[in-house]
């Protein structure tokens, strides 16, 4: 091709009168929609269900994040856009839009001495799932700013289940209901609560 084919076949992308190749919309960012919780007592364990009864020593809260993905602000710069014609980048590359300010763990039922409603993060710390980080562990406390940090091109975890190990059991009341709650920069609240258990 011709220097001038080239540089007409840009301005077209950039114009939109051609599509920016296999890029339909960019949708740079992600934002958390909803929280998926599982309780188990074992990974491939099955889910608990109202009224379980359970006495492992620990157990185990599969936590799924669903995002909605958005688009940034379009780009007028022609060099950035000529670019974005010839690569496509995946849903949420930049990471989390509305970025995390809280997130906590509690129970409905007293849990080693921590009154119902409290975070119980000295009882819990995160395994980043199926995951190039898996095996290594680390508190609660830092989950939030993991995913705030979190870039497609970094960890590529935006998406993967996190397995939050909840030890040891309560002493002081068999009747548990955990609930996870994560509070948005913007104010937003999405919060999940499992089943209803008997952790004897």
């Amino acid at each position: 091709m011709t220097r001038k084919l080239v540089q007409m076949l840009l301005l077209l992308v950039f114009l939109g009168v051609i599509p920016m190749g296999c890029c339909k919309e960019l949708r740079d960012y992600a934002n958390v929609r909803v929280v998926q919780l599982l309780v188990a007592e074992t990974s491939n364990g099955p889910a608990f269900t109202a009224g379980t009864r359970t006495a492992a020593a620990q157990l185990l809260v599969s936590l799924v994040l669903k995002y909605d993905y958005l688009a940034a602000a379009p780009s007028r710069n022609w060099f950035a856009a000529s670019a974005m014609a010839f690569q496509c980048d995946e849903p949420g590359s930049r990471g989390l839009k509305d970025k995390i300010s809280e997130l906590s763990l509690t129970s409905t039922g007293q849990f080693n001495g921590v009154a119902a409603g409290q975070p119980l993060n000295q009882f819990v710390r995160c395994l980043a799932g199926n995951s190039s980080y898996q095996g290594v562990s680390f508190p609660l406390a830092q989950l939030a700013d993991s995913l705030n940090s979190w870039k497609s091109g970094g960890y590529d975890e935006l998406d993967r289940p996190i397995e939050l190990i909840v030890s040891p059991k309560p002493a002081d009341n068999a009747q548990q209901q955990f609930r996870l709650r994560i509070r948005l920069q913007s104010g937003k609240e999405i919060e999940q609560t499992t089943p209803s258990f008997i952790w004897e």
